[in-house]
């Protein structure tokens, strides 16, 4: 199974869980929604985190390079 089907086949069971979202408890609902904005969370820090490691303009530390020994 290659990753595409992987998400299709997620997406298709998400799909399936918001369709029965009516017909479930308020515990199922509600667990389904923590996992929805836990996931959500995740994928904001992600996607803040890459921003600013990739388009920050900000000067960065240079670290000093170590020379070698001279002897007189």
């Amino acid at each position: 199974m290659s990753w595409e089907e992987g998400f299709k086949k997620m997406g298709q069971q998400v799909l399936q869980k918001l369709q029965s979202l009516p017909q479930s408890d308020p515990l199922e609902i509600a667990a389904f929604l923590i996992l929805l904005t836990f996931i959500a969370t995740v994928l904001v820090l992600f996607i803040l985190a890459c921003t600013y490691c990739c388009c920050s303009n900000s000067q960065r530390r240079m670290t000093t390079k170590v020379k070698p020994l001279h002897h007189p």
